[in-house]
């Protein structure tokens, strides 16, 4: 018997660590008008960016489904295995619903369900801490109970977004503070909390994101932090740009993993993403 680890596709696990801990990941929907995709299924973020910046319908994304997380809870049972699954925040999506309408189904001591309360690669950041957590040989409810605290706010997630155009687009700001900012030039910083996406500042011009993070890194990161992950959207170089000053400024030795933001966020933020996860000193998490 194993225990598995089950997410959604908007964690944007990068590929490698789904191959090495064998996560499996259910797919979330993306439609632009009748056209129906699922996420890492017949979507990946190469595509999902190019007919974002094409098409003149703005991308809708779409909970995963109780079908597809019961589907899923079949196989790991059958298999003699129990599942871990860890959801985008339930303030952010139905997913956390679906999977519990799904596991009602099934033997209750076989299956743990996590709201990640966290977004993108913070979703990913709780996933990977579980995995971690199963080579050492945790069982599942101690796993559960050892990952919950990090769900309260504790993984910090730094967004920074190139243009306000596809906030405009998903009716999530207005077009004429958008038309203000793209003018002006202002990069505006974001951070999430109880899964849900706040300004915390802006910056004026691309090139002053990265020392902006250094200095946010630098007074509030945990010195526990095991890893640091960062993503982008179509801007590998500039993420490799920030992991070197990371390296650099902060001497931080431990591993940085890079991930591609895909259209979850995407469909929001469009390209142009720098975004930066680690754990938060204690008081820091407010």
């Amino acid at each position: 018997m194993s225990i598995r680890i089950i997410i959604d596709s908007s964690a944007d696990m990068p590929q490698k660590f789904v191959d090495k801990y064998n996560i499996i990941q259910v797919p979330m929907a993306v439609n632009f008008g009748e056209d129906n995709y699922l996420d890492r299924v017949d979507i990946d973020a190469n595509k999902f960016y190019k007919l974002l910046e094409s098409s003149d319908i703005a991308p809708i994304t779409g909970q995963v489904t109780p079908v597809f997380f019961r589907d899923v809870f079949e196989e790991v049972i059958s298999n003699g295995d129990e599942a871990i699954v860890i959801t985008i925040s339930s303030n952010a999506s139905g997913t956390f619903q679906s999977a519990n309408i799904a596991a009602s189904d099934f033997d209750e001591n076989k299956i743990s369900i996590i709201d990640s309360n966290s977004l993108c690669l913070g979703h990913s950041y709780i996933a990977l801490l579980a995995c971690e957590m199963i080579e050492r040989g945790y069982d599942r409810e101690r796993i559960v109970a050892e990952i919950t605290p990090y769900t309260n706010n504790k993984i910090e997630h730094l967004f920074c977004v190139d243009t306000l155009d596809y906030l405009v687009k998903g009716g999530r700001i207005k077009a004429h503070k958008a038309f203000i900012a793209n003018v002006l030039n202002i990069k505006p910083i974001l951070n999430v909390h109880d899964g849900i996406t706040q300004p915390i500042s802006k910056v004026r011009s691309r090139k002053r994101i990265i020392p902006f993070y250094i200095d946010k890194i630098r007074e509030e990161m945990d010195e526990s932090t095991p890893f640091i992950l960062v993503g982008h959207s179509c801007e590998l170089e500039f993420a490799k740009k920030f992991i070197k000053a990371l390296r650099e400024e902060l001497d931080f030795i431990k591993p940085i993993y890079i991930g591609e933001v895909g259209p979850t966020i995407g469909t929001h933020s469009g390209p142009g993403v720098l975004s930066v996860f680690y754990l938060k000193k204690e008081g820091k998490d407010e």
